[in-house]
């Protein structure tokens, strides 16, 4: 099982790879949990082995004052570790007296790590001036969506306010949903990754990202990208500045046996990043996915035979 390579390897290439790679987005579909079961299913995987593999809790500014009664769950050793995101333009001053009421009721308990502009919502330097008295060293993604026209002006407007914003903003990017028409194409996913290379810009992913490898998926009538396909696209896109069309063989790609770890690198075909390049990229341009699930994805990963021999003993 994978937690068995993090046990025996403290710098291998798996566990840079998958280091604090999944954000807990229990709350959203489809999963769609209450916040009670979601919040308490967050606690539990703090208990766990595969702990290391969580990143933040992602909820809506709407919902923070639901979090008051697990306040007693968590405290400085273990804090609640939020991702929030906001509301339309027009409710920024009800989501920043949320984020007040937050940080005053959890104080140590809590920490606001990152914060999500939807799609729609109007960034500007007076916003994030307005977030940093309220919060600090916290991480920023606009989210894009729409035509290849509006990605690219969308990914321009985000490079030109990072220009003028001391906070660099990130990209989020949606790699899937509930229903088939929400999953990007490989072209289109390629896109925005070797765009943001290009542009400097970091990437959190999040969305239909519950199985490692590419796969035809009844429930949702099409292919589900594979969350090992999109790190290992966005990572060798960073540390070998792959081209845009390589970058597409691998989202397509749906054979596991393609994809091997090693103590030291993580390959692709004839392509391959050591451990230290995989721990780069993670930290400064290919982040995070949000996931309802933290279940699956690790459980399916460590199924998959993508480890040489060396690394499972």
């Amino acid at each position: 099982m994978l937690t068995k390579i993090k046990v025996n390897w403290k710098e291998d290439a798996v566990s840079h790879f998958m280091t604090e790679l999944i954000d807990y987005a229990g709350l959203f579909p489809p999963a769609a949990l209450p916040l009670r079961e979601a919040i308490l299913n967050y606690h539990s995987y703090f208990q766990e082995e595969d702990s290391w593999m969580l990143g933040p809790f992602v909820i809506p500014a709407s919902r923070l004052v639901e979090l008051e009664p697990f306040r007693d769950l968590f405290n400085e050793q273990t804090p609640l570790r939020l991702s929030i995101i906001l509301s339309k333009s027009d409710a920024l001053g009800t989501d920043l007296d949320a984020i007040q009421l937050f940080s005053e009721t959890y104080q140590t308990a809590g920490i606001i790590e990152a914060i999500e502009f939807p799609p729609s919502f109007q960034m500007n330097s007076d916003i994030f001036e307005k977030l940093d008295k309220l919060i600090s060293g916290y991480r920023i993604y606009g989210e894009i969506a729409g035509t290849s026209e509006q990605l690219q002006s969308s990914l321009e407007k985000i490079m030109k306010l990072n220009q003028d914003f001391s906070r660099p903003i990130g990209v989020k990017f949606r790699m899937g949903g509930i229903t088939a028409n929400l999953f990007p194409s490989a072209d289109r996913a390629a896109y925005v990754i070797h765009e943001c290379k290009k542009l400097g810009l970091s990437l959190k992913f999040t969305a239909g990202l519950h199985h490692p490898v590419r796969q035809y998926r009844k429930e949702v009538t099409t292919f589900m990208h594979g969350f090992v396909n999109v790190f290992t696209a966005s990572i060798m896109a960073y540390c070998l500045s792959i081209s845009e069309e390589t970058i597409e063989e691998i989202l397509l790609d749906d054979n596991p046996d393609h994809f091997t770890f090693t103590s030291n690198e993580l390959s692709w075909r004839n392509l391959a990043v050591s451990s230290k390049e995989i721990n780069t990229a993670r930290n400064v341009f290919s982040l995070s996915y949000g996931s309802c699930s933290f279940v699956e994805p690790r459980e399916e990963l460590g199924e998959l035979l993508l480890f040489h021999e060396e690394a499972v003993r």
